[in-house]
Parts: structure tokens; C-alpha cells; sequence
């Protein structure tokens, strides 16, 4: 039994609790003391006289405007992460993604009077395994892969890894002069020159890229070392860098001056990786793969892939509940609101009783971020710490960055950013979809703090999920029945999806007089299964714990809750990119049936846009907007029936996929091109959308509503519809799909009703899709293969990339679509002819031509 979530109310309580009592000065580490080479350095040589700025692995220095860096001769060899972010932007500049500039892990290598910093990040990608009968000295792990990045002459590499290491070189990213050495092996570089410049390997020139400008050079004369801080096995330099950069809109203007702050850190990684776990195609975590010669299976080449995860490990290892030696600790960044911490405390909190479940009590602890007094060396940009930064910027979203060692998978630091607008736009959204009565608490806004609060809570506690690992499960969004989503017993405890990972974020399936009290995403079964699975303690020795993943990993085929698909690289798009269960912003089996209820939803919100704007013209038109855009999605969330195939998940599936039956393709299809298209039209009324476009918010509406056509009809769907046709006759065929949309877009034709504005836009739609596949037709699917080429980019395979951009021009389709066409045309004459509307006959004599057209497409 999965443990239930305490209410978000709660959380924050206990959130509030927890930081209050957690001093963060209390939970510093002790600074380590200073190497003797460093001690006896800093009283003779360039370090006489110098001031100490910090010590730990290495230790720095400042004299006269220089910084001076010991490192000692056990560094040297050594791999490091060498992380760089950007601290300040310049001005006007909004991120596009996280704040990372560069991550790559390297070595210090010395060559006569210089220290380098070698680049060994591709290294990592082919590794010497450890064959039958063999021991590795250098095995990262339970026997997983051999850590590259040994210098050729190393005495203890075996042949495998004498091929590797000779095998590929990384390039030289930095070079720093000695000022001295000394006995013991340590060195005194000077870092000055080299860190108030632009290094190319962490380039600051991919944030002058933000500013549509190109940097021309650096000016040296603004640019230098704001700070240095030495922590441990850690070394940060800030760096205040100045561009002279070129616009082309304003070359007259000539270089101008372009600046921003950079935060590098040297982190050491530990000398014995951590254990790594081998990922799962069952289980979605964020992995790396690489290429192993000499495998223990006894391959002589073999590809493997491991998770990235926190080092967690039992102080009781004999517990079946345990603490950790080390919790996971998040730091509230010193920018977040006061009122917003205690949520964003819950957000976290949230993973407490999931790692339980796996075996961990207090496996993760919130703080607030130090104080410079409490500590100065703290930083936000620092690799050594997990925090959660505040981005003041005209962004909404919110991202979980992370950052590993490549040898193991270990995660080192996670880097959590929240835009504050996101609090907005969410509630926004929320509102959208239960302000109509669903809950009486989004009756107006802005919402009640503690109603933003709770939901600030869910998606930091969504972020959090992907620093401990975890990738989108879009799966997990349709996991759950319609009657399940209504139920108020089941669905405010398990809330609109089987994980938080999902993108399912609220229960719109709910209705007003329901009772669902939870309608936002909580962790659910699969984030405790695959928590266990990443955490959780399996087998005692590498073979048994291989054994006994694997066999937990199928039971993620045993219940529906478990099952993971996503779409975030080619691969997976390549599996999942017809799959409707796999579904963004849209939770529910029933596809058609919860897409209706959504919608009825959001239009009850639409009848009080009034009262709860108040007034408010901007708020007016921004609410709108996310209606508008939230019920579009809705609907074309049902075109994924069409055409549709679920692979084999369960442990009675397989091993073809599943088919969508035909009545429920033609469902989807005749509720997408009637009753969803008019559901759009309160969107184009007089008093509703002239506030919002006083020009051409009717066309808007005409257009999304033409779209829905396209949406079905496109040459993509008919191919693959005419090859599940072929492997089995029964399968809903292109030409049912055909008839289908003709009946649904044109059925009015044999009663002779009158049209009204939505048929008439669904009806252009129809030409505009008909025109498009034609069009491939003529030109005999010519572009295909370079669409193909551009899915295949992604990494998607070569087959499936084809498949996906199908213009459909080589199928049976084609010759029925131009039958249908030329009786279409004679039904549009006929209709034109005897209509009493002044509009309906223009509109179908001009339909009439509009086939006639088509038709002839391709034959002069």
C-alpha cells in the first residue's frame, strides 16, 4: 500500500517548523585545515606576504591584484568537475533554459612552467569493463566500468585501458603560468589572466548571444575576479567579464559594452565513485550511456546506461528504515519571498514519506541559505550544493537542473530555478479550469495566497523530482478512469495522476458539486516504485543486485499505475509518438469523455471572467488567453486517437502494439469536428472577444476551429492508418476515416440545413487539409525525406522518422480523397442552387470552387 500524501496545508507547516528550527550557520561543515604545502608556500616565494583567501583541496591566494592558486601534487591527476553559471545577466536578458554555461569534467596536467586543465568529458564515453575471471584496480564501482582519464603511463592500466587512454586525447581548455613549486610537488599558479578574460571552453559568449548581439572581443580593462571562495573540496571564482559586442540593427553605433558575472567552480570528485545503477527501460531516470570494452557478460563491446541519483546511503545499512549517513539537503536561496518559503519548503518536504517507503526516514532536509556572516564562502552558483533559486524575469516555468559525476551517475548538486511568474500563470490556469464552481476558493483573483502557496508547493516538489533523477512520466497522466477522477474518496487522495513527474497538473475531469478536493498532482504509485527502484537497497553483492532490479523492474508491468512513457528524445518519440495515452496538460482514460468535462469546465469560468477580473483589463485579457489556450489543447488532445498505437506495457500485452477500435477513432473524430469545434465559440462572442482583439479576434476563432480538420486529416494519419489496415482488415482504415470527416464536415449538405459560422470554418479547414496532402501528392511526397532527416536529428530511428512525417501521397487515400472531391463539387453546386440563404449560397458556390481547384492539383 502506497503511503497517502499529508495535505499541502500540513506540509507547510511542518516546512515553516522545519526552518525556523534549522540555524543554517549550525549545519556548516568545519573548513579544513590548511595544506602544509600551502602553510610553508605563504611564508616565502610569490606567496610572501600574500593574503589568504581560503584553503581546503587547493588554496588561494591575493597579493598586489593577483590571485595565486596551491595546488597541491595529489591534485594534480585528478578529476574535477569544472562548472561554470552565470550569476548576473545582462541587462534585458531572459533566460531561454537553465542557467548553466558549461559542465565538463576535467584533470590537472603539468608540462614544464604551465599548469593545464585537460577536457576529459568524452572520455567518460567509452570505458574498460572488468572480463570473467579478471579484477580491475581502478573499477568505479561494483565492476559497471573502469573510470577513464589515467594518464597513459600509469603502471597499474591494464591492456584495455593502455587502448583507451592512447586512444583518445580531450583537448587543453586552460593553461595557468607557474610561479613557483615546491618541494613536495605543490605549485603556485597564477588564475588572473586566464579568469578575467573569456575562456572558450565556459564561454560567456553564449550569454552575449541572448542579446542578439555578437561579442566582438573582451575589454580587459572591465573585466576581472570579483570573488574567490575555497571550500573544502570545492573552488569558486566569480568573474565580472565586459564584451565589446556588434548589433547589426545598430552597426552605426559601433562595439558597445555588454557585461555579466560568470561563477566557475572546481569541485573535486570523490576518489571512490559511488555505485552505479544500471537504468531501465521500465523506469524513467535520467541516465548516461556509455560504451564498455571488455565486459564482465564476456562481450567484448557493450553498451550500458547508468542512472543519475543521489549518493544516499543507509547509517544502518541493516535497518529496513534507516537515516541517511548524508540527507539530501535543499537551501532556500536568499532571494525567495518570505511568503513564499514555507511552501517551497513543502515542496520538498513532499519526497519525505516516498524515500521512507524506500527505506529512508529524514532522507532530505530544507534550509534556509547562510547568511554572508553565517558563511561567506556560501553561493548560489556553487556545485557542491543543491538550492532553490528565485529568477526574477518575464518568464513563467520553473526547471530542475542537475548536475553528476559522469564516472558514476551520482548527482553533486541540483540547481532548482523558479520564475515568480509561474506562480501567476498557474493560477491563472487554475482558475481557468475551477472557477466555475469546482473549487469556491478560485472564485476570483488573484488567488488566495494559501491557494498559489499549495500550488507553488507542487510544482517546486515536481522539480525536486527531476534533481533526485526522475524524467517526465506523460503516461501517468491518463492513468486514472473518469469515474476514478470523480471520485471524491480516490481522487483527493491520489489526486489526477499516478505520479507527480507527469504533466497532468490538475483534475479538470472534477465537476462543481463532485467533492474532489485535490486536484493537483501529488506523488503517487509510480514516483514510490521508482524512487524504491533508484534508492532502495537490492541484492549484496553486484551480481544479486543486478538480478533483483530487474526483477523489480517488471513489476512496473503489473499494474497500470507503473507504467512510464515519455517523448523527450528521439527514442522515446520514436515508441511513444503515437501513443495517446502519453498525454501533456491532459489527465483521463476516457480521452473524448474527459476532454468534454474539461471543457464544460472551463467555459462555466468563462461565464465569470467578469467577476473575477474585476475590472481589470490586463488580468481580462491574460485569462483569457489561458482559457483560450487551455481548451484548444483539450481538444487536441483527442486527435491522438486517430491513427493511434500503444505499445506492449503490461505483462500480458504484447508483442504488437495495441490498436485504438474503430469506434472509438471515429468517436474521437466526429466529437473533434462537431461539438469540440462549437465549443469554441464562446470564445468569438461581441462582448467577450472585442475586449481582448478589437481587430480580428473573430478570424482567430475561424482558424483555430479550421485547424481541428488538419489535425485529422493529414497525410501522417492516412499512412498509418492504411498500415494497421494491413495488419489487420478490421482496423479503422483511411478510407473510414475519409468517410468519417466528410460526414462530419459536410453532413449538412443531405438535410439542407443552414450552416452557421462554425461549420463554415470547419469547412475551409477542410480544403486547407485536402490542399496540403494534394499538394505532397503532386509533388510525390518529395519532402519527406528531408523531414525525415530532421527527426532523425533528434535521434529518432531512421523507420520511425519516416513514418512520422508520412505525407500519405503513395496510399489508397489519395485516389478516394479526388473521388469524394469531384462528387463533393456536385453536391456544393446542387446545395448552392437550392439554398434560400443569401449566405449559405455564397458560401457553398464558392466551396464548389474551391474543389475544383483541388482537383486540379497535379494534373496539368
Amino acid at each position: 500500500m502506497f503511503m497517502k500524501l499529508a495535505s499541502t496545508a500540513r506540509a507547510a507547516v511542518l516546512a515553516s517548523a522545519v526552518l525556523e528550527l534549522a540555524a543554517p550557520g549550525m549545519a556548516m561543515a568545519q573548513q579544513p585545515a590548511l595544506p602544509a604545502s600551502a602553510a610553508a608556500a605563504s611564508t616565502s616565494g610569490p606567496l610572501q606576504g600574500a593574503q589568504l583567501i581560503g584553503q581546503g583541496r587547493l588554496a588561494a591566494y591575493r597579493k598586489d591584484g593577483v590571485v595565486l592558486v596551491v595546488v597541491p601534487a595529489a591534485a594534480v591527476g585528478k578529476p574535477f568537475l569544472w562548472y561554470t553559471e552565470v550569476v548576473g545577466m545582462p541587462a534585458g536578458v531572459v533566460t531561454s533554459k537553465s542557467l548553466e554555461v558549461n559542465n565538463l569534467m576535467a584533470r590537472f596536467e603539468r608540462q614544464g612552467a604551465w599548469l593545464h586543465v585537460r577536457d576529459l568529458s568524452t572520455v567518460q564515453n567509452r570505458r574498460g569493463g572488468t572480463p570473467p575471471g579478471e579484477t580491475s584496480p581502478k573499477s568505479a564501482s561494483w565492476g559497471y566500468g573502469t573510470v577513464q582519464g589515467s594518464p597513459p603511463n600509469d603502471p597499474k592500466l591494464r591492456p584495455i585501458d593502455v587502448a583507451l587512454t592512447t586512444l583518445e586525447t580531450g583537448p587543453l581548455v586552460a593553461s595557468f603560468p607557474i610561479k613557483a613549486a615546491q618541494p613536495d610537488g605543490s605549485v603556485v599558479v597564477d588564475v588572473t589572466a586566464a579568469f578575467s578574460n573569456d575562456i572558450p571552453a565556459v564561454t560567456g559568449r553564449v550569454i552575449v548571444a541572448l542579446t542578439n548581439t555578437a561579442a566582438v572581443a573582451t575589454d580587459p580593462s572591465k573585466s576581472y575576479i570579483e570573488k574567490v571562495r575555497v571550500s573544502g573540496e570545492n573552488l569558486n571564482i566569480r568573474t565580472h567579464l565586459t564584451f565589446l559586442t556588434s548589433s547589426p540593427a545598430a552597426a552605426h553605433l559601433g562595439p558597445q559594452p555588454t557585461s555579466m558575472v560568470l561563477g566557475h567552480s572546481w569541485l573535486f570528485l570523490p576518489d571512490k565513485p559511488m555505485a552505479e545503477r544500471p537504468a531501465d527501460p521500465r523506469v524513467g531516470f535520467f541516465s548516461a550511456k556509455y560504451t564498455e570494452y571488455e565486459s564482465d557478460t564476456g562481450a567484448a563491446m557493450e553498451s550500458r546506461t547508468v542512472i543519475s541519483r543521489f549518493r544516499l546511503e543507509k547509517a544502518n545499512p541493516q535497518a529496513a528504515v534507516s537515516d541517511p549517513i548524508k540527507p539530501i539537503t535543499y537551501y532556500i536561496g536568499p532571494g525567495v519571498p518570505e511568503r513564499w518559503r514555507p511552501y517551497v519548503a513543502a515542496g520538498v518536504l513532499q519526497w519525505l514519506p516516498v524515500f521512507e517507503a524506500a527505506g529512508f526516514s529524514n532522507a532530505i532536509r530544507v534550509r534556509n541559505a547562510p547568511t554572508p556572516q553565517e558563511d561567506p564562502n556560501w553561493s548560489v552558483e556553487d556545485v557542491g550544493i543543491n538550492v532553490i533559486r528565485w529568477v526574477p524575469e518575464e518568464r513563467a516555468n520553473a526547471m530542475g537542473p542537475h548536475v553528476v559525476d559522469p564516472r558514476s551517475g551520482e548527482t553533486l548538486a541540483a540547481h532548482i530555478l523558479v520564475w515568480p511568474s509561474v506562480i501567476d500563470v498557474f493560477s491563472n490556469y487554475y482558475w481557468a479550469l475551477f472557477g466555475g464552481g469546482v473549487d469556491p476558493a478560485a472564485a476570483k483573483l488573484p488567488l488566495p495566497i494559501e491557494k498559489a502557496g499549495a500550488i507553488l508547493a507542487y510544482a517546486v516538489a515536481h522539480e525536486v523530482g527531476h534533481t533526485l533523477g526522475l524524467m517526465h512520466n506523460q503516461l501517468a497522466s491518463t492513468a486514472h478512469t473518469v469515474a476514478q477522477l470523480r471520485d471524491p474518496k480516490f481522487a483527493s487522495r491520489f489526486g489526477p495522476n499516478s505520479s507527480i513527474m507527469a504533466y497532468g497538473r490538475f483534475n479538470y475531469v472534477a465537476q462543481p458539486g463532485d467533492g474532489v478536493t485535490q486536484l493537483w498532482g501529488v506523488a503517487g504509485p509510480y514516483d514510490y516504485a521508482a524512487i524504491k527502484y533508484g534508492y532502495g537497497m537490492f541484492g549484496t553483492d553486484p551480481a544479486s543486485e543486478r538480478k533483483a532490479l530487474a526483477d523489480f523492474a517488471k513489476t512496473f508491468m503489473s499494474d497500470r499505475r507503473l507504467f512510464w512513457g515519455s517523448e523527450e528524445s528521439g527514442e522515446l518519440i520514436s515508441r511513444f509518438g503515437r501513443d495517446p495515452r502519453v498525454q501533456t496538460e491532459n489527465v483521463g482514460v476516457e480521452r473524448v469523455e474527459a476532454t468534454r468535462l474539461g471543457v464544460a469546465n472551463i467555459l462555466r469560468s468563462m461565464d465569470r471572467l467578469d467577476a473575477a477580473t474585476a475590472g481589470d483589463a490586463e488580468l481580462y485579457r491574460s485569462v483569457y488567453g489561458t482559457a483560450l489556450s487551455r481548451h484548444v489543447g483539450l481538444l487536441k488532445s483527442v486527435k491522438r486517437m486517430i491513427a493511434a498505437a500503444m505499445p506492449p506495457m503490461g505483462t500480458q500485452e504484447g508483442p504488437l502494439a495495441t490498436l485504438i477500435p474503430a469506434a472509438e477513432q471515429r468517436r474521437a473524430v466526429n466529437y473533434l469536428l462537431g461539438e469540440g469545434a462549437a465549443s469554441l465559440e464562446p470564445y468569438a462572442k461581441p462582448a467577450v472577444v472585442e475586449r481582448v482583439n478589437v481587430y480580428g479576434g473573430y478570424r482567430s476563432i475561424d482558424r483555430l476551429q479550421a485547424d481541428l480538420v488538419s489535425d485529422v486529416l493529414n497525410g501522417a494519419n492516412v499512412a498509418l492508418l492504411e498500415s494497421q489496415w494491413r495488419r489487420e482488415p478490421t482496423a479503422y482504415s483511411p478510407l473510414d476515416l475519409g468517410r468519417d470527416v466528410n460526414a462530419a464536415v459536410w453532413g449538412m449538405l443531405k438535410t439542407r440545413a443552414p450552416t452557421n459560422a462554425t461549420q463554415r470554418a470547419v469547412q475551409r479547414g477542410y480544403v486547407s487539409a485536402s490542399h496540403e496532402m494534394l499538394q505532397a501528392w503532386a509533388k510525390r511526397g518529395a519532402s519527406e525525406v528531408a523531414d525525415a532527416r530532421v527527426v532523425e536529428a533528434i535521434g529518432s530511428s531512421t523507420s520511425a522518422a519516416r513514418l512520422l512525417v508520412e505525407s500519405g501521397d503513395d496510399t489508397l487515400f489519395m485516389p478516394w480523397l479526388r473521388a469524394s472531391l469531384s462528387s463533393l463539387k456536385k453536391d456544393l453546386e446542387a446545395a448552392a442552387l437550392s439554398s434560400t440563404s443569401e449566405i449559405d449560397r455564397l458560401h457553398y458556390t464558392e466551396m464548389a470552387v474551391q474543389m475544383g481547384r483541388l482537383l486540379r492539383i497535379g494534373m496539368s
